[in-house]
């Protein structure tokens, strides 16, 4: 990229498996839509954070300091949506975080969302609402098997369009078994 912005951050890998296959593929997919270069160090190794297969060299165990650098036009909005995956477990859900749940689905939207320069609108059966606006998104009812649709409108709606799309395909990447037990439990 011949962009110089630049924006990177170390995290530590909490996931009690490390920085195995599910959120590898969940990292690269999210990195993939966008046009920045992206870095994973991991212990001196680095890959590219849009290949599964380079970040599986990596061996990133728990509690591994993970620097990832982010170059390019969208390098910031890149930066800001794999820092907040990194930071949050990669969204693997091996132990219930009681202060995220029941609505960690609407704290995951309206923190991707609030990653662009655009303005992302939800709307659920007629309701819409600033999808930035977690207590909006709260009184619209929204659930991690929700239709929604998007109204985006700014200078990086393609990649936030695209951030949200995977977000309701992968039903805000909310856990079936994790969140059948828990449903059981309630």
């Amino acid at each position: 990229m011949s962009d110089s912005h630049e924006y990177s951050s170390e995290v530590t890998i909490e996931n009690k498996l490390g920085f195995h296959v599910r959120p590898i593929q969940r990292f690269a997919e999210l990195a993939r839509a966008f046009d920045c270069d992206v870095d994973v160090e991991v212990e001196g190794r680095t890959a590219s954070g849009k290949s599964v297969l380079e970040m599986m060299s990596l061996k990133g165990e728990s509690g591994a300091r993970m620097k990832i650098t982010c170059r390019g036009s969208d390098a910031r909005q890149c930066h800001c949506v794999l820092s907040f995956l990194a930071r949050n477990r990669f969204f693997v859900e091996d132990q219930l975080d009681e202060e995220l749940h029941p609505h960690r689905h609407l704290r995951r939207l309206a923190k991707m969302s609030s990653c662009f320069d655009s303005s992302v609108q939800v709307t659920r059966d007629g309701q819409s609402a600033d999808a930035e606006d977690f207590e909006a998104l709260r009184n619209i009812e929204i659930t991690p098997r929700t239709s929604l649709e998007f109204t985006i409108e700014g200078p990086d709606a393609e990649q936030a369009e695209t951030i949200m799309k995977k977000l309701l395909k992968y039903r805000f990447y909310v856990e079936t078994t994790l969140n059948s037990s828990v449903q059981e439990s309630e």
